[in-house]
């Protein structure tokens, strides 16, 4: 019973510090190879462990922040 809890918790808190690619690209509405681009230029970073692949959830968070800021700025006839 512990050890399901356990795994539970562990879970949790990896749904609470990183998302994965599809919940990234949602987050930050933007196309793969828009994101990808970002990636290979090491402007997000990854994590990568045996075949997952996860991304910062703050990190993800805070490019949104500023690309929102950007797009107002650049784009204002969007708004």
């Amino acid at each position: 019973m512990d050890n399901n809890l356990s795994k539970e918790k562990q879970l949790e808190l990896l749904d609470q510090y990183f998302v994965s690619t599809i919940e990234a690209l949602d987050l930050l509405q933007i196309s793969k190879q828009s994101f990808y681009s970002l990636v290979n230029r090491e402007k997000i970073n990854r994590v990568k462990k045996g075949g997952a692949v996860l991304y910062f959830r703050d990190e993800i968070l805070e490019r949104a922040r500023e690309q929102e800021f950007l797009r107002k700025k650049y784009r204002p006839f969007d708004y």
